[in-house]
């Protein structure tokens, strides 16, 4: 996909080598890697792709019901978070569309792609004020523009912010006040312990949709596999409008084992905390501004971005050139928070371009 990190083909096509010389910190996979009770449910249902998989995904919605107590004729799971994402305004024909930035970039593409007359309202976020979303001025914004819905990522991609549960509960409200759909992508939430969902809201506002990724915190990217919380009728209406099988088995197993994988999380989360503080130091003791983050990657603002992208990418380090988010520029690179020994390759570098 354009415009994404992860994109590590496009690197070993330019320089001519194999993905074990490349360390990927543009995309925010849990450096643990998958659970190996995982890999061994994918290892047992290889002989399973001889039948196509189940179109309805009835037992990983099961799963996914019990796990968030939930009426499983709530979830939709998907091909990753963003076939979800491209579905909503799809399903619902958005015709205009309030986006914070800068954020993840596919809202507004999914939006334009449904409707190419549609008009999206940003709301900038403002790197004075730790790119935080002013919940006044947005609720505000939502209001007064009579927007059909409203994008939110929380915790936010890519600055790594995290908006207060009272925040989202009061703009759900208004939301459900006004008729306006708002979309709370949680694909990062996995990652932070604290955070408040409001994936249990859903059931009593009709305008409240909640996307979840399995992808970054159970580290299958390559599977696609997400999920999302809707209101009934627009659980419908995006089945009416998904390609068929288009979660694959091996993706379906996956999910499932991932949502039972014991003591994954809670090492997971440890690695996370550790390897954070450990970023977190190197970068201030390098001089180099982020924004702080709850989530598992970095926004820095560094003036020479570029140059310094590229002195990694010969050196095999990727990371996420954030020049095509609305709202940011070409000073601006997102890292994730990967192992203690490529964390500290990545400051060491960065610390030989600096001098």
């Amino acid at each position: 996909m354009r415009d994404h990190g992860g994109d590590i083909y496009a690197y070993l096509e330019r320089h001519g080598t194999t993905e074990e010389n490349v360390i990927d910190f543009s995309a925010s996979i849990n450096p643990l890697g998958p659970p190996r009770s995982v890999l061994a449910e994918i290892e047992h249902h290889l002989n399973h792709v001889i039948h196509y998989p189940d179109s309805d995904a009835r037992r990983l919605r099961s799963k996914i019901s019990e796990t968030h107590n939930l009426d499983p004729a709530l979830i939709v799971c998907g091909n990753g978070c963003t076939e979800l994402i491209r579905l909503v305004p799809v399903a619902l024909g958005f015709k205009k569309v309030l986006i914070p930035s800068p954020t993840y970039s596919d809202y507004e593409r999914a939006c334009r792609l449904a409707n190419p007359g549609s008009t999206i309202i940003h709301h900038p976020l403002r790197k004075e004020k730790l790119f935080d979303i002013d919940t006044e001025g947005l609720t505000h914004t939502m209001v007064n523009e009579e927007v059909d819905a409203v994008f939110l990522c929380n915790p936010n991609n890519p600055t790594g912010r995290l908006m207060r549960r009272e925040s989202l509960m009061e703009i759900a409200e208004a939301a459900k006040q006004h008729r306006a759909y708002l979309v709370v992508d949680e694909s990062f939430i996995d990652f932070c312990p604290s955070a408040g969902s409001l994936i249990n809201n859903v059931e009593t506002n009709p305008y409240l949709m909640i996307l979840r990724s399995m992808t970054k915190f159970y580290a299958l990217p390559g599977l696609r596999i997400g999920y999302g919380v809707f209101p009934a009728e627009v659980a419908g209406a995006l089945r009416t409008h998904q390609a068929p099988w288009s979660v694959n088995t091996l993706a379906q197993v996956a999910a499932f084992a991932a949502l039972g994988a014991t003591g994954y999380r809670e090492e997971t989360l440890k690695i996370i905390s550790e390897q954070k503080r450990v970023l977190e130091q190197g970068l201030s003791d390098l001089g180099i501004d982020f924004t702080p983050s709850v989530a598992n990657y970095y926004l820095l603002a560094i003036p020479a971005a570029q140059q310094i992208a590229s002195y990694l990418e010969h050196r095999g380090l990727l990371v996420r050139n954030c020049v095509n988010f609305k709202g940011l520029d070409r000073a601006y690179l997102r890292i994730a928070v990967k192992s203690l020994n490529h964390n500290m390759l990545l400051l060491h570098y960065l610390e030989e371009y600096l001098g």
